[in-house]
């Protein structure tokens, strides 16, 4: 240890682990209760906690005004803070973010349940005999609507009005989607 600016920087990691051991170990039900009021008792609390434990455990170096008990739980709160609200943490980057995608992705995905896989098959065969029966002018449409994606944009390229190309892009949508519905249900 040396002292510089009246801190204490700590470069001798066995020093530093040994009390930041002491502590956490000590009052690490504490630090747990601090975590979740943090976090506001989200089930992430012990996580972020054991991560700014090992954060510490890995710093080179931690500036201290002094080893003591009040220091070290200032600076492990600190930690805990910057890592919890902070979207360029490590946690965050490590934790969190990486979580949410998982939860997205969970809540997008729709399980196939077998009925439904063989209802939506035979409605899917069903719109693509609807499909086939349409003329050719409104297929011609229809697809250049879905690969250009708007109506202007089919309107300009066809020279056809927009109201025109609204009425037959909603006359084979209206026209597939009767049918599909009369010969499913039957």
């Amino acid at each position: 240890m040396r002292y510089v600016r009246s801190c204490w920087t700590v470069r001798n990691n066995s020093i530093l682990n040994k009390h930041l051991e002491k502590y956490i170990c000590n009052h690490y039900q504490e630090l747990l209760n601090i975590s979740k009021k943090l976090t506001k008792n989200s089930d992430w609390a012990g996580d972020l906690l054991q991560n700014v434990i090992l954060q510490l455990y890995d710093k080179k170096e931690i500036n201290l005004k002094s080893i003591d008990d009040n220091n070290i739980k200032y600076y492990i709160v600190k930690c805990l803070t910057v890592n919890w609200y902070s979207t360029t943490s490590p946690f965050y980057r490590k934790e969190r973010r990486e979580s949410s995608l998982y939860s997205e992705l969970h809540t997008d995905i729709n399980y196939p349940d077998m009925d439904n896989t063989i209802q939506e098959h035979e409605i899917m065969d069903i719109m693509e005999m609807e499909w086939s029966e349409q003329s050719w002018f409104n297929k011609v449409i229809f697809t250049k609507y879905l690969a250009l994606g708007s109506l202007k944009k089919v309107s300009v390229d066809t020279t056809i009005p927009l109201t025109s190309i609204k009425r037959y892009i909603d006359n084979t949508k209206d026209t597939i989607k009767q049918n599909t519905f009369k010969k499913f249900n039957r």
